[in-house]
């Protein structure tokens, strides 16, 4: 599992330096102009926070086989609270839920056509970098299932063990919901996440 440690710290580390200083400098309206990063809820918080499930809902753009459109759903279960490195305000969240996409591209002479749905479990590594702002690294494990049709008349349906890295971003809206957005192996989404 090294390799999916430094894939974690990675993403996290990069996602860093893209927020770039408009979120490390965002406004806290404190007199002393702390850096967000050092505030209640900032990377370098190190106070013990309790983080409840979430439910969030995607749009999905697919570029796996083809592009499309599509709809997915994530179930979030904080299973380490306070993450693994001490001196930094992390969590570690599985997720579970599903995906359902159409999409098609053009191969070898033929037109393809096909609606998707995917079944993954996720596990994600947080870093809460500002009060409002995080950043995640996520893998997934999960069960693809294709239903293909072609300009021929070719139907049929495929099933495959399939696994994901994702990077991702949180921005809080309020107590209870969030936007999120996510970029990986199978596609672009895009979302709102919901405390409840």
């Amino acid at each position: 599992m090294g390799w999916l440690m430094r894939f974690a710290v990675l993403n996290a580390v990069l996602l860093l330096l893209v927020s770039g200083n408009a979120h490390a400098q965002e406004d806290s309206g404190s007199s002393r102009g702390t850096s967000a990063l050092r505030q209640p809820g900032g990377l370098f918080d190190t106070s013990s926070t309790e983080r409840g499930p979430t439910l969030s809902f995607f749009g999905i753009l697919p570029w796996w086989y083809g592009f499309g459109a599509g709809a997915g759903a994530r179930y979030t279960l904080p299973i380490v609270k306070d993450g693994f490195i001490s001196n930094l305000n992390d969590s570690v969240e599985l997720e579970f839920g599903g995906d359902f996409w159409f999409a098609n591209y053009g191969a070898l002479g033929a037109d393809y056509g096909y609606t998707g749905l995917a079944i993954p479990a996720e596990g994600r590594w947080t870093f809460h970098i500002t009060p409002k702002f995080s950043a995640y690294g996520k893998v997934a494990l999960g069960y693809a299932f294709h239903f293909w049709s072609d300009d021929v008349g070719d139907d049929f349906d495929t099933g495959h063990v399939y696994w994901d890295a994702t990077s991702g971003v949180l921005y809080q809206l309020s107590d209870s919901m969030w936007l999120r957005g996510e970029v990986g192996y199978a596609g672009l989404k895009a979302g709102i996440g919901l405390k409840f």
